[in-house]
């Protein structure tokens, strides 16, 4: 006869949730032109599967991707806000802060 072989038996798995592991804010595209949203930024955005979305591209060739219910002001507001770029390099925001401080904190209040 013979020697029968015992299977090994593997360790016991740990209850504890683990970190996923892998690209938590990229992807691919797929050989079908596909590509997976990562969860986290779903749940950052407030997307849920069958959500209606919009692809835009910006003025710089970036991908946008847009909920269709969002509303026409914000939607106005989001490409208003991404067409100025470098319009702020040359401003000192820390200075400018620092003088509304010391004007609002020198105001006589009443």
């Amino acid at each position: 006869m013979a020697n029968k072989v015992k299977a090994k038996r593997s360790p016991k798995k740990s209850t504890t949730a683990r970190p996923r592991r892998g690209r938590a804010t990229s992807s691919r595209v797929s050989s079908k032109n596909q590509i997976t949203i990562p969860v986290e930024v779903l749940r950052e955005v407030n997307l849920n599967p069958g959500d209606p979305v919009e692809f835009m591209i910006d003025k710089e060739n970036r991908i946008v991707i847009a909920s269709i219910d969002e509303a026409d002001w914000k939607k106005s507001l989001r490409e208003l806000a991404g067409s100025m770029s470098g319009l702020s390099t040359k401003f000192d925001y820390k200075k400018e802060r620092a003088e509304w401080d010391k004007k609002v904190t020198q105001t006589p209040l009443g």
